[in-house]
């Protein structure tokens, strides 16, 4: 059977992307297995209290997002995961809770998936109800841009642009901790204290 020109450039595209989503999961996964250890200040070179390398991209809905952008004038939440990543389904409720919580208080919850399609992930977020905004990092940069080695990887961003927390792996104290970080810098700016224009 012969095949026109159009389903052979739909047939490669196809295998390519299956290739380079098997690659970025069996990367991730090998890399979690080899080092599976909560951490709470550096992921790759980014450390609390540096500045997170900036990243533009775009959200499920189309809507442009630039990671320094969005530090000028809210608490940032970066939260990198997979649909297959077990502990990172665990941690969805919980964030989707903070996200509620804190949406209308400057912090924006930001989920960057790691290597899967964009219709999967819609799927996945629609039969959850989750709102919170999410990018699909498919062929990995972003996540190699944070150092990303294991999932799921948390990052607080505080206005101004400074990493205020740093989590591989889940919390075993749940997001009790994470809640007062950003109660903290909703009110004070930053966790040293630092005013906001409207005061404590």
């Amino acid at each position: 059977m012969k095949l026109n020109t159009r389903s052979a450039i739909w047939i490669v595209a196809g295998t390519l992307f299956a290739v380079a989503s098997v690659a970025i999961h069996y990367r991730v996964k090998v890399e979690m297995a080899h080092g599976w250890k909560a951490l709470d200040d550096r992921l790759g070179e980014i450390e609390v209290g540096s500045e997170p390398p900036d990243f533009s991209a775009e959200d499920l809905d189309g809507r442009d997002v630039v990671l320094s952008s969005l530090w000028e004038r809210s608490v940032v939440v970066l939260d990198f995961w997979a649909t297959w990543c077990g502990p990172c389904i665990t941690e969805m409720p919980k964030l989707e809770e903070l996200h509620e919580e804190f949406k209308d208080q400057g912090v924006e919850i930001l989920a960057i998936n790691l290597g899967e399609g964009t219709e999967h992930i819609r799927r996945f977020l629609e039969r959850n109800q989750y709102t919170f905004r999410v990018v699909a990092d498919q062929d990995g940069s972003i996540g190699d841009t944070f150092g990303v080695s294991a999932i799921p990887a948390l990052v607080v961003v505080g206005i101004g642009g400074r990493v205020e927390k740093i989590q591989v792996g889940t919390s075993p104290g749940g997001r009790g901790e994470l809640r007062e970080l950003l109660d903290r810098l909703t009110k004070h700016g930053n966790s040293e204290g630092q005013d906001s224009p409207e005061g404590p």
